[in-house]
């Protein structure tokens, strides 16, 4: 199926269900009681993440964070709460609907919040190609948008590209226990679902490695479904881009003058 037309359908998926209040099947955890006392019941009901990346102790005062996919921005505006008036929250995302009800509800979530403006905003963009400048990011999130991605190794370099030398990534997204059958892959109804855009977790991790992530971990992982044999499960990562001074660091050479029976 043509990128293009995978990008259509889940982008038409997404925009169907903001307009109507569509549930989808993902794999959630939010603490609603707690979101409900900042962010309105408009935001909470057309939330489709599979995680809550945001809410995971991640996020510090005053920081700049980077929402991929941000939808409704259920997850910017718990980051917004999290950096503090200081902070600045940027969503990505590519379907008009989600934007203008995101938009229209940042000042409601910053009046509740107490805060003199919206330290949120929202911009209209691709995954793979982000209107973000380089190197500004101090914490990438998203939440079960990835896997919708066509192209997800570039998604995973312009991560790298937006985020700071010492910069982080908290990632929910699908993966599954083996590669995504051609027929799946070519069925754009379970491309909205999820599930024929997954990867599996070991070729997930590589291509964050090859952007040039270091620290890698696996923070949580939960069976979610099971489609024709193939598992599906709900997963949060973690990663980390090397601060500048590590990453260019002259390597250092020594030479000893033996014999020696080791060399510890």
């Amino acid at each position: 199926m043509p990128i293009d037309e995978i990008e259509k359908k889940v982008s038409d998926r997404y925009a169907k269900a903001a307009s109507t209040g569509e549930q989808m099947c993902c794999p959630t955890s939010y603490d609603m009681a707690n979101l409900k006392s900042f962010i309105p019941e408009e935001v909470l009901k057309i939330s489709y993440g599979c995680g809550t990346p945001a809410g995971l102790n991640t996020v510090s005062a005053g920081e700049t964070v980077l929402d991929i996919g941000s939808g409704g921005g259920i997850d910017c505006f718990e980051a917004s709460r999290l950096v503090g008036p200081t902070g600045h929250v940027i969503g990505i995302d590519m379907t008009d609907t989600m934007l203008d009800i995101a938009r229209k509800n940042a000042v409601v979530v910053a009046t509740n919040l107490g805060y003199p403006a919206s330290n949120v905003e929202f911009r209209k963009g691709m995954a793979d190609a982000m209107p973000v400048t380089d190197n500004t990011i101090d914490l990438i999130i998203s939440n079960c948008v990835i896997n919708l991605a066509p192209d997800k190794r570039k998604v995973f370099r312009e991560m790298f590209r937006v985020a700071k030398p010492g910069g982080r990534f908290t990632i929910s997204d699908i993966v599954a226990d083996q590669p995504v059958p051609q027929y799946l892959v070519h069925d754009a109804e379970k491309w909205g679902d999820c599930l024929s855009g997954a990867l599996t977790l070991t070729d997930y991790m590589a291509g964050m490695t090859e952007a040039g992530f270091v620290g890698l971990h696996l923070i949580k992982s939960s069976p979610w479904q099971r489609i024709d044999g193939i598992h599906f499960f709900s997963v949060t990562l973690t990663g980390y881009k090397l601060p500048a001074e590590t990453a260019t660091r002259p390597a250092r050479y020594a030479t000893l003058r033996g014999p020696f029976s080791r060399v510890v």
